[in-house]
């Protein structure tokens, strides 16, 4: 290699580093969440620089405060938000920091506890971030199913401030069981967790979050 080569070679190192970021950029700014016309949009209303998990769990309950179940969740959200005593065995717990929060209410008598949960992550693209509700009901053991029992997925655009409903078979968030297939968000970390219960039967998977959707795999 001679001299003018030598000296060149940086120049070119900073033009192949420029033209991967600029590819990655590209295929960031690429991937695209299903439109659907009917699908709910959720204007998020918050102060400061960006929304918290509270700005978001206000958004979704005082949405789906009509439904049953949710009206009960919401109620209880706005005593914890203005720091009164919530109601007898229900608790939330919030961990701004970590994005997550956690409503609980306990049957004792029947033993069964249920819960709803809520957090969020970053899409890789900077301009978005999805959100996620998941209400789950544990019955001595076993899960139960209502109507409200599941997940329900948002895309958050960060310039419009509205999250728009996403499907979960759209985003690699679907499973089909013999049982009823329950998800656990993360507090920590960014993969969901998955059970199924029904017929005597367990098994867990993990869905693996790849900047924009998710992928399964066995936990070891």
């Amino acid at each position: 290699m001679n001299k003018k080569e030598r000296k060149h070679r940086p120049l070119v190192y900073a033009l192949m580093i420029a033209m991967l970021m600029w590819m990655q950029g590209t295929a960031a700014q690429s991937f695209e969440y299903p439109e659907y016309p009917d699908g709910a949009k959720i204007a998020v209303k918050y102060q400061g620089s960006r929304p918290t998990i509270s700005d978001f769990a206000t958004a979704f309950l005082n949405h789906s405060k009509t439904k049953n179940f949710f009206d009960k969740v919401y109620s209880e959200w706005q005593r914890f938000q203005q720091k009164k005593p919530l109601s007898k065995n229900v608790s939330i717990s919030v961990d701004t920091k970590n994005g997550y929060m956690h409503y609980e209410i306990l049957n004792p008598e029947e033993k069964d506890t249920i819960v709803m949960e809520m957090c969020f992550w970053n899409c890789a693209d900077g301009k978005r971030k999805l959100v996620c509700a998941n209400a789950y009901w544990a019955m001595d053991g076993d899960y139960g199913w209502d109507d409200y029992i599941g997940s329900y997925f948002y895309v958050y655009n960060n310039n419009t401030r509205i999250m728009r409903e996403v499907l979960a078979e759209d985003i690699g968030a679907l499973y089909d069981s013999d049982g009823l297939t329950v998800f656990f968000l993360p507090r920590q970390g960014k993969n969901i967790r998955v059970s199924a219960a029904g017929g005597g039967g367990r098994w867990n998977e993990v869905l693996e979050w790849d900047g924009y959707q998710f992928n399964s795999r066995k936990e070891p």
